[in-house]
């Protein structure tokens, strides 16, 4: 059963977190995180800021414009490995704290077998090449640390006692055995019996003759003295002062194998065609611990609630090209990308670590823990179709300086499947989350900008990309946009190439650990530089 909400936020990893309302589904920023790629490739390209679509003779071509293997006149082998650092600065409640991480991977290796005719054979058709290449498109590794004072009303306690109150349950029914926390119940009787299970809340008891008061209110194990308001008929709990911090950290990434051809016709038109068979794998721990710095109640010393979550699934798309030389100094390049199909499957639980002053009023143990029971669910996903055109000019041997523009329909993502819950009213969640999928994001056009110099053997490299703001509508005031600056050197003999290149990327999001009125807000600044080395020989 589907019950995945996740506590800690509404958000998804750096290039595509948001701080939407309580309304919005997490699939929704799912679905825009599955679908934003960075720039990839070789380190040649990605050292122009990722450009492909009107040049060619490049491992990078097979997933980018595989007409571009109608370029090669020998076959060529590639291996591009790459270590990568994050920076992120994150910002709440006025107190500001980086955090980040260092990894090793290696984003793009592959081989391409070269069918072009010899040059003394004079038929307009001059033959073509294959190529099977392997692309890391979305690095999902990171980590972000946040810390503040709130007041007291943004305990995530009280979030807690608002999810037990709308329930309007008695407190014997949140408390299951401990391995029945979350059993086939939805999210907010799940997060309700944890957190009663973990001494966040319980019954009020205005009278405390031991029975909770007729109406099935709760309150926070932080004051228990209350009031109920006669105007709103709410509980009103007495101040206390908290200190709050979170890590977040994903691991995982997006990449794909792909298997593609391309052809050349009197060296004028090239085209080609390539499948892909793209794979999903997405790991997010989400710690938010709360310390109780002064309370009414000397009971709570702190707690930890964690969100964990896995993602893995796969998916299959197919991408057209075609690159047209008017005349020796120009190309003119185009690539269409069919939408990805994936099936995904998703494991995710929640659990609360509780340590109190003192051990004896729980029975000896701090601290105490409960978990919920994993929930699975499988679930289809389509992001969008994506097109390119670019333009290259070349100065003879001296280099040259391409364009990209890309389109990227963000609205066209889809969630699928057939196990999705119903409202009250009968309407699928499906049909709710890809309604909000509309409503939330945008279609946008992204750019690149690069160029190589030459001489004699040695290549100097510069390039630039700007990923747009996805969202329709600015959130936290942030830009979401993503700026991507590169550069690198290279040599090239006869039958062997090796490239040095470094990409540094930054960005904002926004992140709001649970939704109360008035709850804080963090707003990070993601910075990631990748140093990239390709060796590569012909043969």
């Amino acid at each position: 059963m589907k019950i995945r909400h996740l506590i800690v936020g509404l958000a998804c990893y750096c290039l595509t977190d948001s701080v939407l309302a309580q309304s919005i589904s997490p699939y929704v920023s799912d679905a825009l995180q599955f679908s934003q790629s960075q720039p990839f490739g070789t380190t040649r390209f990605q050292s122009m800021g990722g450009v492909n679509t009107a040049l060619g003779a490049d491992i990078s071509s097979i997933s980018g414009n595989p007409a571009g293997l109608g370029f090669y006149r020998k076959s060529d082998f590639s291996i591009t490995p790459s270590l990568n650092f994050t920076n992120n600065k994150s910002t709440f409640i006025g107190r500001q704290l980086s955090d980040g991480t260092t990894f090793f991977n290696v984003p793009n290796f592959g081989i391409v077998f070269s069918g072009a005719k010899k040059d003394t054979d004079n038929s307009l058709w001059r033959g073509g090449s294959f190529g099977i290449s392997y692309n890391r498109n979305a690095n999902f590794r990171n980590v972000v640390t946040f810390q503040g004072n709130p007041n007291s009303a943004n305990s995530i306690a009280v979030y807690f006692r608002g999810l037990a109150d709308a329930l309007d349950l008695p407190s014997s029914r949140l408390d299951v055995a401990d391995d029945q926390i979350g059993f086939n119940v939805g999210y907010n009787q799940a997060m309700a019996q944890l957190a009663y299970k973990g001494y966040l809340i319980e019954g009020y008891d205005s009278d405390n003759d031991g029975n909770q008061d007729v109406g099935n209110y709760y309150i926070t194990n932080l004051s228990r003295n209350a009031t109920v308001d006669p105007q709103t008929n709410e509980l009103i709990e007495d101040p206390f002062e908290v200190s709050q911090s979170e890590t977040w950290t994903t691991t995982g990434g997006r990449s794909q194998w792909s298997f593609a051809w391309g052809g050349n016709w009197a060296d004028k038109l090239y085209m080609g065609v390539s499948l892909g068979i793209s794979s999903i794998r997405y790991e997010s721990t989400k710690g938010y611990t709360e310390v109780v710095n002064e309370s009414t109640l000397n009971f709570l010393d702190q707690f930890t609630v964690t969100d964990n979550l896995k993602v893995n699934g796969t998916g299959f798309n197919a991408t057209l090209g075609l690159n047209y030389r008017p005349v020796d100094w120009v190309r003119i390049g185009w690539s269409f990308s069919t939408p990805t199909l994936y099936r995904l499957n998703e494991v995710s639980f929640t659990s609360l670590s509780t340590r109190v002053k003192d051990p004896s009023t729980v029975g000896g143990n701090n601290p105490i823990g409960f978990r919920t029971v994993d929930n699975e669910f499988d679930y289809n996903l389509t992001t969008p179709l994506r097109t390119s055109v670019g333009i290259a000019f070349f100065f003879e041997k001296y280099g040259f300086i391409s364009g990209d523009v890309e389109y990227m329909p963000y609205k066209g993502a889809r969630i699928g499947g057939s196990d999705w819950s119903t409202d009250n009213s009968g309407l699928s969640e499906r049909v709710t989350i890809n309604n909000q999928i509309k409503q939330t994001y945008t279609n946008t056009f992204n750019y690149r900008v690069g160029g190589e110099f030459r001489y004699q053997i040695f290549r100097i490299r510069a390039g630039f990309a700007y990923q747009t703001d996805p969202y329709q509508q600015r959130i936290d005031d942030l830009n979401r946009s993503l700026l991507s600056y590169s550069g690198g050197v290279g040599i090239k003999l006869s039958n062997f190439y090796s490239d040095l290149g470094v990409m540094y990327s930054q960005s904002k999001g926004g992140y709001t650990p649970y939704q109360l009125p008035g709850a804080p807000s963090a707003t990070t600044q993601y910075n990631t530089t990748s140093v990239m080395l390709t060796i590569g020989s012909s043969f």
